[in-house]
């Protein structure tokens, strides 16, 4: 994909994550603040992908803060709006313990810290999905778990993907608790 296709496929993740974050709000404000962060990183990429200068590119692309911070604000959602805090507050710790110390790293370091909260993310909401037997939450941990997998040129389209799992994921969920 060109410089303009992929400044395109991170402008279209940057809308859609705002309009999850919208609709999330009404679920709760965990999920939301993690969709607006990664609409932020989509928005810095697309900029950055765009840029006429040709600078040199950022030591932290939005595309890695989202797979480090944004999606397990989103997984902290569903684990405080079943009830588990625990899990919740731990999970969103370690993620944001790995973004200090990955940093600092190579892109290599930075790669490896993103697939393993990727994959501690999706498993989490899988496990989720199993105990309360959401058919939603188990589609949207998949989505996540793809979107380590997909070359870059994907990344904006899995995230989307996984993303819209994720947003239905929630309020079915929320539907479930008996919430309205």
């Amino acid at each position: 994909m060109g410089t303009a296709g992929g400044a395109l496929a991170q402008a279209l993740l940057c809308v859609l994550s705002l309009g999850c974050a919208h609709r999330a709000r009404q679920v709760t404000a965990g999920p939301a603040a993690g969709f607006l962060l990664q609409a932020v990183g989509a928005a810095s990429d697309a900029v950055g992908t765009a840029w006429p200068w040709g600078a040199a590119p950022d030591p932290l692309p939005g595309s890695w803060v989202s797979a480090v911070l944004a999606q397990p604000m989103v997984a902290f959602g569903f684990h405080r709006l079943s009830g588990d805090r625990a899990t919740a507050n731990l999970q969103l710790a370690a993620a944001a313990l790995v973004a200090a110390v990955a940093a600092g790293l190579g892109s290599e370091g930075r790669a490896m810290a993103a697939h393993g909260v990727a994959a501690l993310t999706a498993g989490s909401v899988l496990a989720l999905a199993a105990l309360t037997a959401s058919g939603p939450a188990a589609l949207a941990a998949g989505l996540v778990a793809l979107g380590e997998l997909v070359p870059p040129a994907g990344l904006p389209w899995a995230r989307g993907a996984a993303s819209l799992a994720l947003l239905w994921a929630l309020q079915h969920q929320r539907l479930g608790l008996g919430h309205q």
